[in-house]
């Protein structure tokens, strides 16, 4: 189907900004003379070569005053068909700013004539005889960095037109005088030839996604008012972060979806072979149909490198019972041509999609009778660690004969499912091995796989420790006629797969390897550096831009991360040990894991995400008399070393179904973990998102360049939040007007040099952004004082005042006043200052009206007000603690302790649900005091307390109104346990108070041990 060739004005239209008017366009072309290759191009192999199009056109520019009019005369060239690396379908070749050097001129190289010789047989004296011919000489000046050019048209009316319009601006620049005006006159051609002309969308190279997941504010200059940063770069990100957002909120939120389901996993073999089904493992099935056929693993698979001096395919043939199972001995069939690396420190290959060995295919007989199920993987992406322990693996290998059988093991414990699948790619270093498996009627979406792998083991180089990657293309194509010519958009995906350095005091060695390997992990994208970079002529041949892992639309590593639990072993047992407390205790076990605490402080995996783990740690187990009850080796501590984690960028969603861990596979010291995720990505044609992003870019791409500048109105000027309250928030909305005619980029700045962006009681919806001309932009403010903002206000002035900057880049700066007026909570104050009290904490007019420290009550009023309602109204209510109670009744609760007001209870079968708030609301007070009821310094000594009498002889250091809250509390609490509904729940409620009484201090690598503190509690509220 033939395409309609646009217009040349048109075109010309679609190519220059809006503050620019076309006056004149026609069609040109280069002289015979011209370079043939870079000026003729082929839409195919198979189709002859044609004239690339060029377009010769007059654009003026009128300066925003009125005053002044400058013209460039711009030769457009068509680009060539297949180029994606070049937005739109034409590019700038040349730009010749009108001034008064400049001269344009014509001749007739050659009189051309009618062809009057005899017509063919039957045929007659053609029409379209060639025309006259014009050559056009554009000489830019002396002076000038651009060099004359020729080219040809036969538009005679059309040139006469632009010679004169070239005319009339050339006058017009000779007419102004020096120093006439204060901007440069021709800036606004700078967006047109700037060399970084290319869209940051279309880059095909993707952004880290380290930098997308930090607000963009954090990433621009330092700027407060009146002290502007550096703008021109602010505009770069915050216009790249708008176009993101813009893509994603408007294109992909429309566009059709591509579900891909994932299944991942990580398994440290400790050196051994495969030995049981792993159907659990690879497919999430704890037990087979009776009919599904078990290949006979133990004998297939060798337990011992002198068991595999036979052929390992060969050897595994012969044990299956291929009369029965043909189909199935087929389908679990390895690659055994893989990428494969030994002792390598730093390796990358590049795997072609369209080469795969015979025995990766899984064979199609039978397939018809297998159907796929909803909860089917669509890719199976497995990474163990371990693999091989020999010292000849360690210095140097190539064998594939563990590979092999791990593989086929795995296809194994597809049953008869394998038949769908196929390998598609594996890499492995030493012991590490990374394979990817894929559906087979998806084979055609993966593209571009490339693989690589780094050792930090022994000396910071050997593979016994390390890493092994691979990043690939998946493009969802559509299904129906269109397939054939449908060229999607795709996305890349990168799993790692990595084993850390061992050991509890290996902490600091396990962060830096983590930043090591994602700095030494890269992929050869293909793409040619550019020429100017170091190292690009050093006559090696062709320098090519490195990928790092973070340079892709999702990252998974699946990983032996070796972080452990920083607790005592003797703690971590006996938390473990309870199958009725294991949910509890496992979330307390959570707080102690290395890897969370290394996260939580910035030190490694910052911004990766990871379910909370539901599962007992994965490692380390043990056969024989050395493990405890639950089979864990008893020379070392459990922890969760095994682990799956993920990071994306919002153009796709990944969600995670399933974290799980599988102990019924034995035969390693670790059990393997699997986790599952959806991922959809956009469906759409490369070339719709391209056109997009292009509009989007003409109108936005000459922000550094405007002569106008940005006007906004914003509005309210000023917003008042009347009364605030804890944990109540209260929005308000700004609203930002594009007034003037070019588009606007903002920010908010710190009011001074030394001061906070915003109060940290506030929180705006978007620090950046930007408008377009005719635009809005609303902003929610909302104000939220949480518990550490509430310690600060209580003890503190009341009224909350605040100015907000909003800078427009290369405008000005708009002021905001924000007021509000904060009341006082008994929350998130501490047991010395709610003591001193004259009354309820709303009626303390200022922080100097408490009382003396001498006239003091015993204890708080409001602790003890709540531990007396539910002692003398809620004994005989169920799960006290144990269940929140509804939010909205816990905030009437806190204002009737905050006024003073009497618990309001209409109706008796309300006492229940009143009950449940009153409790949350004792719990959520006892964890806002800014400091617990045990103090911190005394927290080791209660945990060392072997005996009732130890525990009671040590509360005398307990200042004395803390004591009375303990005794208070702990003597409702051991009456609670008496009753017969809570006979079997002290254990709960003793892990419940435990963290609300002593308050755990996630910040030390050294805790206190949570079992000393649970039995110096128990002491007091246990049987």
């Amino acid at each position: 189907m033939s395409q309609i060739t646009p217009n040349t004005m048109d075109v010309v239209l679609d190519l220059i900004h809006p503050t620019e008017e076309a006056k004149v366009a026609i069609e040109a072309r280069s002289p015979p003379t011209s370079d043939a290759d870079s000026e003729t191009w082929s839409s195919a192999d198979d189709m002859p070569r044609v004239q690339r199009r060029k377009i010769l056109a007059v654009v003026s520019h009128i300066h925003p005053d009125g005053k002044h009019e400058h013209g460039c005369v711009f030769v457009f060239s068509e680009k060539p068909p297949r180029v994606h690396s070049i937005p739109g379908p034409f590019l700038v070749e040349h730009a010749f700013p009108v001034v008064t050097g400049f001269t344009i001129s014509m001749s007739q190289p050659r009189r051309t004539t009618m062809d009057l010789s005899s017509p063919p047989p039957g045929g007659s004296f053609a029409l379209n005889q060639p025309r006259t011919e014009l050559t056009v000489t554009i000489d830019p000046g002396q002076g000038s960095p651009f060099t004359p050019i020729t080219l040809q048209t036969n538009d005679i009316p059309g040139l006469r037109r632009v010679l004169d319009e070239c005319k009339r601006l050339k006058e017009a620049a000779s007419a102004e005088r020096e120093g006439e005006y204060d901007f440069e006159p021709f800036g606004w051609v700078a967006p047109y030839i700037a060399d970084d002309v290319l869209p940051p969308l279309l880059s095909p190279i993707p952004p880290d996604l380290r930098k997308i997941k930090k607000p963009v504010h954090t990433r621009l200059s330092v700027a407060s008012a009146g002290v502007p940063g550096d703008d021109m770069a602010d505009v770069e990100a915050i216009r790249e972060d708008w176009m993101r957002r813009k893509v994603e909120e408007d294109l992909f939120a429309r566009s059709e979806k591509a579900k891909l389901r994932i299944r991942i996993g990580t398994f440290n073999v400790n050196g051994k072979m495969p030995s049981q089904d792993l159907s659990a493992w690879v497919r999430g099935q704890m037990e087979r149909p009776g009919s599904a056929f078990i290949p006979p693993l133990k004998e297939i698979s060798p337990l011992s490198i002198g068991e595999v001096q036979k052929d390992p395919l060969e050897q595994k043939m012969e044990a299956l019972d291929l009369s029965s199972a043909s189909d199935v001995g087929n389908a679990i069939a390895a690659d055994a041509s893989s990428t494969h690396t030994a002792a390598e420190t730093v390796t990358s290959a590049t795997v072609s999609v369209d080469t795969v060995s015979e025995d990766t295919v899984v064979s199609d007989a039978g397939l018809t009778d297998v159907s796929e199920g909803p909860d089917d993987p669509d890719m199976l992406v497995l990474g163990f660690q371990e693999l091989d322990l020999s010292a000849e693996a360690l210095l140097y290998s190539t064998k594939t004969v563990r590979e092999d059988a791990w593989c086929m093991a795995v296809f194994a414990g597809l049953g008869e499912k394998a038949a769908l699948y196929e390998k598609l790619v594996s890499k492995q270093l030493v012991g590490m091995l990374l394979v990817i498996i894929t559906k087979k009627r998806l084979r055609t979406c993966f593209s571009e796989i490339r693989t690589c792998s780094v050792g930090a083991g022994i000396m910071g180089m050997l593979g016994n420790k390390g890493a092994t990657a691979i990043r690939l293309l998946f493009t969802p194509t559509p299904s129906g006629p269109s397939a054939a010519d449908y060229e999607g958009r795709p996305v890349s995906f990168t799993f790692v797969n990595a084993h850390l350095a061992a050991f509890d005091e290996m902490f600091e060695k396990r962060n830096a390897d983590f930043h090591d390997l994602s700095k030494r992990l890269q992929f050869d994208s293909g793409i040619a550096a550019d020429e100017s970079l170091p190292g690009s002529g050093n006559g090696y041949g062709p320098v090519t831009v490195q990928l790092q892992v973070f340079e892709s639309d999702a990252l998974f590593w699946l990983v032996n991360l070796n972080y452990r639990i920083m607790l005592q072993d003797a703690d971590i047992r006996a938390l473990l040990a309870p199958e009725d407390m294991q949910e509890e205790n496992i979330k307390t076990l959570r707080k102690f894991d290395q890897l969370a605490f290394a996260m939580r402080n910035r030190k490694a995996f910052e911004d990766f995400v990871e379910p909370p783990i539901a599962h007992p740690p994965s490692y380390r187990f043990a056969a024989g008399v050395f493990t405890d009850r639950l089979g864990y080796d008893l020379k070392r501590k459990p922890a969760w070393t095994d682990r799956i984690l993920h990071m994306a960028s919002p153009t796709i969603s990944v969600k995670q179904l399933d974290y799980a861990s599988h102990p019924a596979i034995t035969m390693s010291d670790h059990r393997p973990v699997s986790a599952v995720f959806e991922v959809q990505t956009p469906r759409m044609a490369i070339q719709e998102y391209e056109a997009y992003v292009e509009r989007l870019w003409r109108d936005v791409s000459s922000l550094e360049y405007l002569e106008e500048r940005p006007r906004v109105r914003v509005t309210p000027a000023a917003i008042d939040f009347g009364r605030v309250f804890y944990k109540r928030p209260a929005t308000r909305h700004l609203l930002i007007e594009n007034v003037g005619k070019v588009p606007c980029s903002f920010r908010f700045v710190p009011p001074a040099p030394t001061a906070d962006l915003c109060p940290c009681w506030l929180r705006m919806s978007a620090m950046t952004g930007l408008i377009l001309p005719g635009e809005k932009a609303e902003l929610s403010l909302t104000v939220l004082v949480d518990d550490t903002i509430a310690s600060q206000l209580n003890v503190g002035a009341t009224h909350l005042e605040e100015t907000l900057v909003l800078h427009t880049a290369l405008g000005r700066d708009h002021f905001v006043a924000i007021a509000g007026d904060y009341e006082r909570t008994c929350f998130a104050t501490s047991i010395s200052w709610l003591v001193r009290l004259p009354g309820p904490v709303r009626e303390l007019k200022s922080p100097g009206g408490l009382l003396p420290e001498d006239r003091g009550v015993n204890a708080p009023r409001e602790i003890m007000r709540l531990v007396n309602w539910l002692m003398s109204e809620a004994t005989d209510v169920d799960d006290l603690f144990l269940v929140r109670g509804e939010e909205e009744l816990v905030q009437q609760i806190r204002e009737y302790l905050d006024t003073g007001a009497e618990v309001d209870l209409d109706e008796p079968e309300g006492k229940p649900k009143m009950a449940l708030a009153v409790a949350d609301a004792l719990a959520q007070l006892l964890e806002s005091l800014v400091e617990p009821v045990v103090p911190t310094a005394l927290q080791g000594r209660c945990a060392e307390m072997s005996s009732r009498d130890e525990a009671f002889e040590l509360l005398d250091q307990l200042p004395v109104v803390n004591v009375n809250v303990w005794i208070s509390l702990t003597a409702f609490l051991h009456f609670l346990c008496q009753q017969e509904a809570y006979v079997d729940k002290v254990e709960r409620l003793v892990a419940f108070f435990t963290p609300v009484l002593f308050r755990d201090d996630l910040s030390s690598s050294v805790p206190v041990s949570v079992v000393g503190k649970r039995n110096f509690l128990r002491y007091f509220i246990g049987q």
